[in-house]
């Protein structure tokens, strides 16, 4: 039976969110297209929201430290760090176990500390900033569409990106590095679309939100956050040769350059001032990305082509679909400006990321909302074609409706949302079972502990447990069991002590009546 584990708290929110997407499509094609996009809006809203309700928990690995970080941020916006308060040393370089963090910029985590500020230190706030942005973002891809081609290409490629499972799996925290990549993608995306509007008008307004836009994604992934004028530069001699050689037409480009410089220098000379040692660290290792290996995510130069098949699906017609798309958006594009502007867009994306070292499945998001244009592309050439062959414009319409509500269901992949999210395969969702045993020794820890000034060690039920228990409680929290030497130097700064007790603490410890012993998850 469908979605028979998922609980009704989980499954809720899908109802509303599958009704108004139909509403949606039914609205595009009466010809209501302001009240269609109203609703798309809202129905990927809706769809967000059903992904991030998901799991009652931060998720392994990089949710728990976003959190965690955006937590404290909420408390001081200037100062980033993980451990509020670092009782026992530390390495700075090791961004899992640090105090000052600045391995991410750190936009979307104020987007994110804001959430918390206004709806508390949970789960669900953590993913409304995420939710937000991708609505968001699809209504950017619709006008990219429109502007481009026609309204139903913009329209088809906005709905399957908004139903998109890989891009809601990012909402929900699930895929490294989750809420940053949402963020990331939505800023580059709405900086390619400020580009576009402005080659449409030339308004001064246009030159302001590239600027903002690009700054916004440096200040979220660095410097690949201005890939918009890299865009720009490639298209400016399109319409007139002798545009390459006039420096008036590259005045433009300068005017939002330094709007961009505006919105990320700050930033930069402030934790270079203020953080010296870390912010050279992190600087470094930007740039250790490109030429090495970090953490292990490496791959030859296919790696992302490969991973094609994880962003956009399994099936064997992927690769067919995209290339076609691809061409049949290329040949329907209107102006040679456009057309310049997708093609440069994606050999950048995927010829930097193809030569660096460092490799992750979703460094090229970026270019999804020109892969799911070429998607509606293909559709809406197929029933175009097909209507003009066959004069049964009705039956043509019906089919065209039916196709695109299909392609969206199959974007969306329920089957696989469900196995990550319930207990449907329990070898095979992530750990969830690891992670629920972890929120409930979470709130044993408090209901004994209470308000008082404890340090809680061994708190790690699931991977990294401490860090996402440092965000549900006001303690400070290590995952290993203590030595005496911890013991005695957190006894000397005034700290109470408390510890899971696994079953497997040694006697130096169980000797110690003044430390608290917590049941752990072993023990229920």
């Amino acid at each position: 039976m469908p979605f028979s584990f998922f609980s009704d708290t989980q499954v809720l929110p899908l109802y509303p969110a599958v009704v108004i997407l139909l509403l949606s499509v039914i609205l595009f094609h009466s010809n209501k297209n302001r009240a269609a996009i109203i609703t798309l809006f809202l129905g990927i809203l809706v769809m967000g929201f059903f992904m991030a309700n998901l799991d009652p928990f931060l998720v392994l690995w990089d949710e728990q430290y976003h959190a965690l970080v955006a937590k404290n941020l909420a408390v001081n916006p200037l100062k980033p760090v993980l451990y509020r308060d670092p009782v026992l040393p530390y390495y700075f370089a090791d961004w899992t176990k640090n105090y000052i963090w600045l391995h991410k910029q750190p936009l979307f985590l104020w987007q994110m500390a804001l959430s918390i500020k206004l709806f508390g230190a949970n789960e669900l706030a953590v993913r409304i900033p995420s939710i937000l942005l991708h609505a968001l973002t699809s209504v950017a891809i619709y006008r990219i569409g429109e502007l481009s081609i026609n309204r139903r290409t913009g329209f088809y490629g906005a709905l399957f990106f908004g139903l998109a499972y890989y891009q809601l799996e990012h909402v929900a925290g699930r895929f490294t590095t989750d809420h940053n990549d949402v963020a990331f993608l939505f800023y580059v995306t709405a900086s390619f679309w400020a580009w576009f509007e402005y080659q449409r008008s030339k308004k001064g307004v246009c030159l302001i939100l590239i600027g903002i836009f690009s700054g916004g994604a440096v200040l979220i992934k660095w410097l690949v956050g201005l890939i918009i004028y890299a865009v720009w530069f490639f298209t400016i001699g399109v319409s007139n040769r002798s545009n390459w050689l006039s420096p008036n037409a590259y005045k433009p480009i300068l005017k939002s350059a330094v709007i961009s410089l505006a919105v990320f220098l700050p930033w930069q000379i402030f934790v270079h001032y203020k953080y010296p040692v870390e912010a050279a660290f992190e600087m470094n290792l930007n740039t250790d990305h490109f030429f090495n290996v970090v953490e292990s995510h490496g791959g030859d130069i296919w790696f992302h082509f490969r991973a094609i098949y994880d962003i956009y699906g399994s099936g064997d017609l992927i690769p067919f679909l995209i290339v076609g798309g691809l061409i049949l958006l290329l040949i329907k594009t209107k102006e040679a400006t456009h057309r310049i502007a997708f093609i440069s867009f994606t050999l950048i994306v995927y010829g930097f990321y193809s030569l660096a070292a460092t490799k992750m499945t979703s460094f090229t998001i970026l270019v999804s909302p020109i892969i799911y244009l070429g998607f509606g592309t293909l559709i809406n050439s197929l029933f175009t074609w097909l209507d003009a062959l066959t004069k049964k414009a009705r039956i043509v319409s019906i089919l065209r409706i039916c196709a695109v509500i299909g392609f969206g269901f199959m974007c969306l992949n329920l089957s696989k949302i469900e196995k990550n999210h319930s207990m449907k395969k329990p070898l095979d969702n992530f750990g969830r079972e690891r992670e629920l045993a972890q929120i409930e020794f979470y709130n044993a820890a408090k209901n004994l502990l209470g308000n008082q000034n404890y340090i809680v060690f061994n708190a790690d039920v699931g991977v990294n447990g401490n860090i996402a228990f440092m965000f549900y409680t006001d303690y400070t929290a290590y995952g290993r069991i203590p030595t005496q030497s911890e013991i005695d130097e957190v006894k000397s700064k005034h700290y109470k002590i408390a510890i899971r007790d696994d079953g497997s603490l040694p006697d130096y410890i169980i000797a110690d009546t003044t430390v608290v012993k917590i049941p752990g998850a072993n023990s229920w």
